[in-house]
């Protein structure tokens, strides 16, 4: 924000009047409809580690869903006093079944680029420099432009790490754009602007449950929460703290806190870092998916946080809803064929003819795509390896592993 005010001053301005109209506009009257965003990955990815398995996207989406319908597993473990302000988002998210152009997608494109990682080191002296990050939004920059961020919530999954005297720090794990419209200063043209285009960024190992990279980051993100996070932002919602001692973040029911908590472990239940400051003050909320507290700490947002990002999607971000109307949710389902392993010829099964068949080497890389009109398909000049082969047909997606022995 700090950044961005920098660069274009009257920002922080026009963010605090929009996010000041949002809160004051009344009840929302809409809470019993389920609002659903379609959602399109990016990865970006210089090395195999990097380039993520479709399991972990499809996990985070799981993670997502369940968080902001308050349906997550642990959602027992928030504690009684804070048990009556959590609130189902009735916010859902699911792949994108169209690319831009029409055509059927997985909501998952891969890039890769030779860019080894975005990461700025400068951001250890405490400089954030807006242009150096947003390199991986860019196709001309060696990442990827994303798709309309009016039709689709675009999440770009990157390195943005660096190595520090032999330490692997990453500048960033999770990043969003809050919502800027209508209100912006006039000098912040409608869209993307040069050095910002509209989305979250989530550091690769940040991404679904027990991510094998999570170890990167000692452990404090291996629960797929932080594009929680991010999208809270993403849809208007601030850090709880108000990113200052004994802040508030602008939301009634979430207490004020002595800055955000960071730490192995969830803090004692009874933590209250404003009681002397301000009187009748409740515990501090580090279950709040708004704080930066572990992962496996965090179960809620609540009633208030609720009804904002419904305000937010409904005035500020509405041609998402408004788009996915007329989108259907896609099913995944097994691609059954034979014989597998193969190095010639295989039979699809179970399928119409009509479909586009992908092949991805294991690099994420599509190696071919092309309509089917048989079941038979000539696989020769594959090499040895295993394959990832991906059939859309009718709205519906079929993955199966190829392996490729000569």
């Amino acid at each position: 924000m700090n950044a961005l005010e920098q660069k274009y001053p009257g920002y922080k301005a026009a963010e605090q009047r929009q996010f000041d109209k949002m809160s004051s506009s009344g009840a929302d009257h809409s809470r019993g409809e389920v609002y659903r965003i379609p959602v399109v990955f990016h990865i970006i990815y210089n090395s195999e580690k990097q380039n993520i398995e479709d399991k972990y996207i499809h996990s985070q989406m799981d993670i997502l869903n369940k968080a902001f319908r308050n349906t997550h597993s642990n959602v027992e473990d928030t504690r009684p006093m804070f048990k009556p302000l959590a609130g189902d988002a009735e916010i859902e998210f699911f792949l994108a079944t169209e690319d831009p152009a029409g055509n059927p997608s997985s909501g998952i494109t891969r890039t890769y680029t030779d860019i080894e990682t975005f990461g700025d080191i400068s951001v250890i002296l405490g400089i954030f420099d807006i242009e150096s990050f947003d390199r991986i939004k860019y196709t001309d920059k060696g990442g990827y432009d994303g798709w309309p961020s009016d039709r689709y919530l675009n999440i770009w999954i990157a390195d943005e790490g660096f190595e520090f005297l032999g330490i692997y720090i990453p500048a960033l794990l999770g990043l969003a754009t809050p919502p800027a419209t209508p209100d912006l200063p006039d000098n912040w043209p409608e869209g993307a602007v040069d050095g910002i285009k509209d989305g979250v960024f989530l550091q690769y190992q940040t991404v679904g449950l027990d991510n094998p990279g999570s170890e990167d980051l000692m452990g404090l993100v291996s629960q797929g929460r932080t594009a929680v996070h991010e999208i809270g932002h993403y849809l208007g919602l601030r850090h709880i703290d108000g990113d200052e001692e004994c802040g508030t973040d602008g939301i009634d029911d979430t207490p004020p806190m002595n800055l955000s908590t960071q730490a192995e472990n969830c803090p004692e239940s009874d933590v209250n870092t404003c009681e002397q400051d301000i009187p009748e003050d409740m515990p501090d909320m580090w279950e709040n998916y708004m704080d930066y507290s572990n992962d496996i700490c965090q179960t809620m947002f609540t009633e208030g946080q609720v009804g904002h990002m419904r305000k937010v999607l409904l005035a500020q971000r509405d041609t998402l809803i408004n788009w996915s109307l007329q989108t259907k949710t896609v099913s995944h389902q097994t691609l059954n064929f034979y014989p597998n392993p193969s190095n010639s010829m295989i039979y699809l099964q179970n399928v119409n003819n009509g479909g586009i068949l992908s092949i991805y080497n294991n690099l994420g890389q599509r190696i071919r795509e092309s309509k089917i009109e048989s079941q038979r398909i000539n696989i020769s000049e594959l090499n040895s390896g295993i394959y990832t082969m991906q059939y859309i047909i009718d709205q519906k997606i079929f993955v199966s592993k190829l392996i490729v022995i000569k």
